[in-house]
């Protein structure tokens, strides 16, 4: 293969690489539209087994049963789960 040629094919690659990495940089995140449901507004069954679960220190099942009741997204049920954590706390 003729140098000039292969110059140009690491020039276009680069050029490629260069327009992949700014088109997916400025790409934002959009936020969540509405804020989670309070654990405290969930049935009484479903706050004690996200409790029970909390003080079991297994904050992944309670995320999971918190999704499972409100079909929340992965990050509203974490942060629902995080303040009932907290609140939780003496």
């Amino acid at each position: 293969m003729h140098p000039f040629t292969k110059l140009l094919l690491v020039l276009a690659l680069v050029v490629l690489v260069f327009w992949l990495v700014t088109k997916f940089r400025d790409r934002q995140v959009p936020e969540d539209p509405m804020p989670p449901v309070p654990v405290s507004d969930l049935p009484p069954g479903v706050q004690a087994s996200i409790d029970h679960a909390i003080s079991e220190g297994k904050t992944i099942n309670a995320i999971k049963i918190y999704r499972d009741a409100t079909s929340a997204s992965v990050a509203q049920a974490k942060q629902a789960i995080d303040v009932r954590s907290w609140q939780r706390k003496p």
